[in-house]
């Protein structure tokens, strides 16, 4: 009976105080990291296929897929930031150890995960209130450097991590969707550059028919005009229908690419949800739900299916 009793205090210790596993946090980053590589390919692939339409400025339309590059380039960076964090705090938490050398692990990876995604940190201690989001990483890495237990320094880690998944999502609204708008816009000048005649001559026609008709009306033997008239209405107007699918299909092509690029910052503040959701399963010794996350890839990859379609 004392061994049996023994055995199941054992066990209740040992429940009470084991750590997660924080291994599927880490495996959906690495997941995701794929998935937004492949995003900017599809991206890329999409923008270089558009060239087909001989855009007017040709130059500028080259020029901004180089600039799309290279901020995605950024975004890549990024997204290895954060798969080498997660790795680095599923180690950390695998070890299940609450040492100084532990907790430094935590800072030191909240650091090099700033930096991933080109964020500088200061070397001067922070005094007063932060004045630019490096201030209040450096002040927010300092507190998880000063935490006592590996509970405690996850919770302060999360809101730089906040901060991280805010400014990747602004960084986006404010550099790839603009470019994705100036693509659009070139897209748009060219096949309207390319049927402008076209625009041109049916409102020409336009003017002609109802000055036939009028003719017409006063001597039925010029009534024959009419024909010839609608003959070639009937030819502009197939130019313009075509004019017109292309229109449609260029702001359907940059609808799905604007769907993708919100689509990753959906994943991004998903991520940060991750992180939010280890560090109370540690504190509330329970599994670590990475359910959210996991959507957001799954709405990923079904956007990269529908630009690599285009």
């Amino acid at each position: 009976m004392k061994c049996l009793i023994g055995v199941f205090l054992l066990v209740f210790v040992t429940g009470c105080g084991s750590l997660p596993d924080a291994k599927p946090f880490a495996e959906a980053t690495g997941t995701m990291s794929g998935f937004v590589k492949a995003s900017g390919q599809a991206l890329t692939d999409s923008l270089r296929d558009e060239g087909s339409l001989l855009p007017e400025n040709k130059t500028k339309y080259e020029d901004d897929i180089k600039k799309f590059d290279t901020a995605w380039e950024v975004r890549i960076k990024a997204v290895e930031g954060a798969v080498a964090y997660s790795n680095a705090i599923a180690d950390v938490i695998a070890a299940a150890g609450e040492t100084r050398e532990t907790i430094n692990k935590v800072a030191d990876s909240l650091s090099a995960l700033a930096g991933a995604t080109g964020i500088a940190l200061p070397t001067a201690p922070i005094i007063g209130v932060a004045k630019d989001i490096g201030e209040f990483l450096a002040a927010r890495i300092a507190t998880v450097r000063a935490s006592h237990k590996l509970e405690e320094a996850l919770a302060q880690a999360q809101p730089a991590v906040d901060k991280i998944a805010e400014n990747l999502v602004r960084e986006s609204n404010g550099e790839l969707k603009p470019i994705l708008e100036d693509v659009h816009k070139n897209i748009l000048s060219a096949i309207n550059s390319t049927y402008g005649a076209d625009d041109d001559f049916a409102g020409q026609l336009k003017r002609l028919l109802l000055q036939a008709r009028t003719e017409a009306l006063r001597d039925l033997s010029k009534a024959s005009a009419l024909q010839e008239i609608d003959r070639m209405g009937a030819v502009v107007s197939a130019r313009l229908k075509e004019r017109d699918q292309k229109r449609d299909q260029a702001a359907a092509a940059y609808k799905a690419r604007l769907q993708l690029v919100n689509g990753l910052s959906t994943a991004t503040l998903a991520w940060a949800a991750a992180h939010r959701d280890l560090a109370a399963a540690i504190k509330e010794k329970r599994k670590v739900s990475t359910a959210e996350l996991q959507a957001t890839i799954i709405e990923l990859r079904e956007l990269i299916k529908k630009v690599r379609a285009l």
